[in-house]
């Protein structure tokens, strides 16, 4: 009676492996499809949004620099965010 025992006990990791892998997949899959939800289409596509008609205006005359702390900001920065490097909001 012992032997069945010790076998039972040692499926109960394999098994508890297995629904714990099975539960956070399907956490996963919950949270992109929550993602998918929260997030635009056209956020994530901008070249087929355009496609369909939406238009985004790009400021061309973006700041290259900040003018609080000096520091060199990304290609895709524009007017009205904040500083990465000192937080402060750039406007015109």
């Amino acid at each position: 009676m012992k032997e069945n025992d010790n076998q039972k006990n040692t499926w109960i990791p394999i098994v508890g492996g297995i629904v714990l892998i099975i539960v956070l997949f399907i956490a996963v899959k919950l949270i992109f499809a929550w993602l998918g939800a929260a997030v635009p289409p056209e956020r994530l596509n901008p070249d087929q949004a355009q496609s369909q008609g939406v238009t985004e205006q790009i400021e061309t005359d973006a700041p290259v620099f900040c003018p609080f702390c000096g520091e060199t900001l990304h290609d895709s920065f524009r007017w009205g965010q904040f500083c990465p490097w000192c937080g402060e909001k750039i406007e015109r």
